[in-house]
């Protein structure tokens, strides 16, 4: 394409997407419904975790799980041996497939379920104050419990999405296990350095610092803002490299 972007092929494609995948979600969101009526019934009487409603911790668990299952499947015909063919045909730009598949996966898909859940807990309220006489706080869409729900998600989103792209296959189970192995390699090596350049503070028959460790950048992180800064970046350049490698699949091709 001699043109980068362009919102009408962007909206073309995410309409095209969105209309592929609407069937599998109508499915999942029938079976969330019914799985939330059912925990109702049985389990409004359940202190909630640490202060969590009820209705959050399904919501989380919805999110959570089905939304990285379904952001790991969204690039499937772009590794199907005959589906990407149709795929590289399709008259719109790298970067619009990028970012409609980024948006129906991520924000776009936040915003359903937030829309989808609030009305799956008002009928499961609905038939449990029917049947038991009981009911239970409704699900509030805008508190901060939610917030950091869906800040989590996004934050893991992108990793799974760069796994959907690199991945021809198992993508779920092998972006799990890369991100497992990358944590525990980056905590070894900084574990591994702080050894080195802290040498005195360790001894050889014990794993934990025998002294305290005065690390000259720890006054800085710990502010807040500094973190937050830091994971935002972090989180921008994940999704960068995603499209880098998108680009990367499709000169392979």
């Amino acid at each position: 394409m001699s043109q980068l972007f362009s919102f009408p092929r962007l909206q073309r494609a995410l309409l095209n997407d969105a209309l592929s995948e609407s069937r599998p979600a109508l499915i999942a969101t029938l079976a969330f419904l019914g799985i939330t009526v059912l925990v109702y019934l049985n389990g409004l009487e359940s202190p909630g975790a640490g202060g969590i409603q009820l209705s959050q911790r399904l919501f989380a668990i919805y999110l959570l799980a089905g939304g990285l299952v379904f952001t790991s499947q969204c690039f499937n015909d772009m590794h199907h041996q005959l589906e990407r063919y149709r795929y590289l045909l399709l008259p719109i730009s790298n970067f619009e497939r990028y970012l409609g598949r980024y948006l129906l996966t991520g924000p776009l898909l936040v915003l359903y379920l937030i829309v989808a859940f609030t009305a799956m807990d008002w009928v499961a309220n609905f038939l449990t104050a029917t049947i038991k006489d009981t009911t239970a706080p409704l699900f509030a869409p805008f508190s901060q419990v939610t917030w950091a729900i869906i800040r989590l998600y996004l934050a893991l989103h992108a990793v799974m999405f760069i796994g959907a792209i690199c991945f021809r296959s198992y993508a779920l189970i092998k972006t799990v296990l890369a991100t497992l192995l990358v944590c525990g390699g980056v905590s070894a090596s900084v574990y591994l350095a702080m050894r080195i350049f802290y040498f005195g503070s360790f001894s050889w028959n014990r794993l934990e610092a025998t002294s305290d460790l005065r690390v000259a950048l720890e006054p800085a992180f710990a502010e807040r803002w500094v973190n937050e800064t830091v994971i935002v970046l972090f989180w921008a350049w994940i999704l960068y490299v995603a499209y880098r490698c998108l680009k990367g699949h499709e000169v392979q091709e």
